[in-house]
């Protein structure tokens, strides 16, 4: 049987009959409504019912009221929310643990939060089904409202439901959308006038006319306007907005309260969150006794907290109160709050003037928040401290902080240069202002020369003693940038220098970038097992800055597939703090991963959606790079056009300016497209553009890419020394041990320079284990081998390798590659269709097939073959292209395919 309320709800009939269904459905499995309307409409009312029904059918409920003045204290809802369950289970998740202690060494991911949140709720609900009430979700910290936007669209399949509140037209954090929303209208005039018989029976006809026009259908007007109207006749409330007809009305109630009262609600009005033991130390011991008048009214209740009967006598209580009283009672919170971010917030707003200690709270809150993934907290309150910084030094250096971290969000670069401007009038310059204002002329001028003598002048003098580690990280890291984008080994001297003597545990990973992802060829051993070791354990990493990062340096040595899954939930983390930095590099590795390993529409569809980001937010720095792997993947599909078009405008913007990094791709790409269309001199012209042949040049990564095509471009113009001098630089700086993928293309270019053995170079190229893992690369060595066996007249072994080539390049749609191998093909006296079709398979390459679709490893099926592992790994990249797919994964669906066929 239905539980009934507390009380008689009028004029709501159909909303309990909302209320109901929700509530009905949670307990089977998870729902959730949004009540909506006006301020004293009967949100709260109908929340106190749903709670009523649910804890009369055994159910648990768990309640938090989000406060306008807590949406700047992270995880301050979710604290209230779900506080009550962390000491119910058996054990305490250490990332819950993390709400609660700012200085936590676990990173809050507010998708690991939410997840866990969910597992918390579901064990507790499986003995008592859980009822999740939210009021005023409008009012929801950032971090609170995106877990809880998470947690509430996953509690399918678990008995819990939620209900939550917000104000008809407010904005705020919480997604609503595609959540069942229900919007409470005023009450009708026989509704209204039945709460006014109920409760104010006595109320003469002309005051209740008049209350009733007032109140127009709001049910908290029509309970607390009757007792002004009818004591106050001359005060006209028609012309008054009825929130401030309603805050009068309570004012009016507090304002009889003894002084004492007041000046103890004002404390809980401020920090309404609070524990009672905290308050009752800011009230000197006498809260709970300075309350009783306000309880005995009926306008708190005391539970384990003081809870305000509506959220607009909250309201009523800060509006009756004088400023000087509110400063006072921020510095009491202030002493005795222990969560440093509450304290920092308290002291902000307990000064009456520029404060030092309060700016400098409010500056370690940020770098809190940094930790915490919340970007855009921390950009408010370093803004915040500014404003509150007694010299105009730590002034300017706060703004430059905001600044620089600004700068990553979306739409930062217009409001960094702003600033800026401000910081500049402030005085000298700092480290937080030179990385601030570096960072916006990359994006905006690309010079790199100031840059650079911005940065290293500023670093000049540093250690991380005299400066926060996260400053000096955020310099270096930008001096990186500088110096990748310039190409030019002089820049590094500073780069090294600096690292050299600034040695710190959190400079370690740029050291390694400076390597494996600026100068992959000079990288030693011990740099590329510390990054394996990265790669290894990237799943485990919870910053998503540190994912990309790990990223980037793995990005031009062939470890992306390592750190997909994780690149995706940086990603996600990006999207729910919008920082736009993780944004679009998680965008680009993603891209680049897909690139290489034949999945050209999802690259395609990375991309795309990475240069609109990078356009709409002002994030030049990363819209040349992802630009330029746009116009690489249009020369791999043999797209001409668009190729020309973008490496001419990038050029145009890169050489006046030095960013001799973009030219050297930009050449690269071109190289690529006039190899594909057979045009040997112009891709030797723009190979020796880059660089001379015989030289594998250090800070140019690309180099370690282009072995193959310098080496091809070469032997195809008759520069026959060249491209054997290219090969012994290849080997001499051991390029083919960075990767699988670079010791086929190394071995692939020693076969082209080979006089005796280029088959044997080609088969062995062709072996390296895993080869299918880049079939854009595999499918190239293939052509380049059949091209040689129909050159030394062996036609029937170069059909199988032209074969394979050109169903690969289809496959891609790499189509200049596939009408260069259909040439070929044609050429060997084969039809270009004869044996290129997917599905034609030789019956050991159907067998092996169908043993590795049933999940065995290549060494079990050598086992039970009684073959080579080798020849195992050999049959299976041949037969991939054949049935379309480009890893184990999809041969069970492929297999499927070809037998309905």
């Amino acid at each position: 049987m239905r539980a009934r309320p507390p009380q008689h709800i009028v004029g709501r009939g159909d909303a309990l009959t909302v209320i109901d269904g929700v509530c009905e459905r949670s307990r089977v499995s998870g729902d959730a409504l949004v009540l909506v309307g006006e301020p004293g409409i009967g949100k709260t009312t109908l929340l106190q019912y749903a709670s009523g029904r649910w804890t009369a059918e055994g159910g648990r409920v768990l309640t938090a009221s989000a406060v306008e003045f807590e949406a700047d204290v992270p995880f301050a809802g979710l604290q209230q929310l779900l506080n009550p369950l962390l000491d119910t289970v058996s054990h305490r998740a250490a990332v819950l643990e993390s709400l609660f202690d700012p200085d936590t060494a676990v990173v809050p991911d507010r998708l690991a939060i939410a997840e866990t949140a969910r597992r918390l709720v579901r064990e507790v609900a499986a003995d008592r089904p859980i009822l999740l009430l939210v009021d005023d979700l409008q009012w929801l910290d950032r971090s609170s409202a995106a877990v809880l936007t998470m947690l509430v669209r996953r509690l399918t399949g678990v008995p819990a439901g939620f209900i939550g509140t917000a104000r008809s037209e407010a904005g705020g954090f919480f997604e609503r959308a595609g959540l069942e929303e229900y919007a409470l209208n005023p009450l009708n005039e026989s509704a209204s006038a039945q709460i006014l018989k109920d409760r104010h029976p006595r109320l003469n006809a002309a005051v209740e006319r008049e209350v009733l026009a007032l109140a127009a259908g709001n049910p908290l007007a029509l309970v607390e306007l009757p007792p002004i109207v009818a004591t106050s006749p001359s005060f006209d409330l028609s012309a008054v907005p009825l929130n401030r007809r309603l805050q009068t009305a309570f004012s009016s109630r507090i304002q009889s309260l003894p002084q004492l009262t007041r000046r103890s609600l004002l404390l809980v009005a401020l920090d309404p969150a609070q524990d009672l033991r905290t308050l009752e130390a800011a009230a000197d011991g006498e809260l709970l006794s300075a309350l009783e008048p306000a309880e005995d009214l009926r306008l708190i209740r005391i539970t384990d907290r003081v809870v305000f009967a509506h959220p607009l006598m909250r309201w009523a209580v800060i509006d009756t109160s004088s400023t000087a009283e509110r400063h006072q009672a921020h510095r009491r919170l202030a002493g005795t709050a222990a969560d440093p971010d509450r304290r920092a917030w308290h002291l902000a707003n307990g000064g009456l003037g520029p404060d030092e200690d309060a700016a400098a709270a409010l500056e370690r809150a940020a770098y809190r928040r940094v930790r915490r993934g919340d970007p855009i907290g921390a950009v408010t309150a370093l803004t915040h401290a500014s404003m509150l910084s007694p010299a105009n030094q730590d002034r300017a250096r706060r703004l430059s902080a905001a600044a620089y971290i600004g700068a990553h969000l979306g739409g930062g670069i217009p409001t960094a240069k702003e600033v800026l401007q401000e910081v500049r009038r402030l005085g000298p310059r700092t480290l937080d202002m030179a990385v601030a204002t570096a960072f916006v002329i990359l994006n905006e001028d690309g010079d790199i020369d100031t840059a650079h003598r911005m940065l290293t002048g500023a670093l000049a003098d540093v250690d991380d003693q005299s400066h926060p580690i996260f400053s000096v990280r955020a310099a270096m890291l930008t001096l990186f940038y500088v110096c990748v984008f310039g190409g030019r080994s002089d820049l590094w001297t500073a780069f090294d220098a600096l690292a050299s003597r600034l040695k710190h545990p959190e400079l370690d990973l740029l050291v390694l970038m400076r390597y494996t992802h600026a100068d992959p060829a000079n990288a030693g051993d011990a740099e590329y097992h510390r990054l394996d070791r990265l790669f290894d354990q990237i799943d485990q990493v919870d910053d998503p800055a540190e994912i990309v990062l790990t990223g980037l340096a793995g990005s031009w040595v062939d470890r992306l597939d390592r750190g997909r899954a994780a690149f995706r939930r940086a990603l996600d983390k990006g999207r729910a703090t919008d920082d736009m930095n993780v944004v679009t590099q998680a965008l680009a590795l993603l891209a680049y991963d897909a690139f290489f390993q034949g999945r050209w529409a999802e690259c395609e569809q990375h991309l795309a959606e990475a240069l609109k980001l990078t356009k709409n937010h002002g994030l030049r720095l990363y819209g040349w790079a992802i630009d330029q792997w746009i116009a690489l993947l249009a020369a791999a599909r043999g797209d001409d056009e668009t190729t020309r078009r973008i490496t001419t405008e990038l050029g145009q913007w890169a050489v006046p300016r030095g960013v001799k990094h973009v030219s050297y791709l930009s050449g690269y790409t071109r190289t690529l497209l006039a190899l594909s269309r057979r045009d040997w001199a112009q891709a030797y012209r723009e190979i020796i553009s880059m660089h001379p042949p015989g030289t594998i040049p250090p800070h140019r990564a690309v180099a370690t890419w282009g072995v193959l095509d310098v080496v091809e471009a070469a032997v195809r113009t008759d520069h026959d020394a060249e491209a054997r001098a290219h090969v012994a630089a290849a080997r001499a700086a051991r390029l083919d041990r960075i990767s699988p993928r670079l010791h086929m293309l190394v071995t692939a270019a020693e076969a082209l320079v080979s006089a005796d053995d280029a088959a044997g170079l080609f088969d062995r190229a062709l072996a390296t284990p895993d080869a299918f893992r880049w079939p854009f690369e595999q499918a190239r060595i293939e052509l380049l081998a059949g091209e040689h066996l129909r050159r030394i007249r062996t036609p029937n072994a170069a059909r199988g390798h032209l074969a394979q080539a050109f169903a690969t390049f289809e496959r891609l749609g790499a189509r200049g590659w596939a009408q260069r191998a259909s040439q070929e093909l044609r050429a060997s006296g084969q039809p270009v269709d004869a044996k290129a079709r997917p599905g034609d398979l030789t019956d050991r390459q159907l067998v092996i097939a169908r043993m590795a679709a049933t999940g065995m490893s290549n060494k079990d099926i050598s086992a039970e073959l009684a073959i080579s592992e080798r020849t195992v790994a050999s049959h299976l990249y041949q037969l991939f292209p054949k049935l379309g797919v480009v890893s184990r994964s999809g041969l069970r669906d492929a297999l499927n395919r070809l037998d309905a066929n």
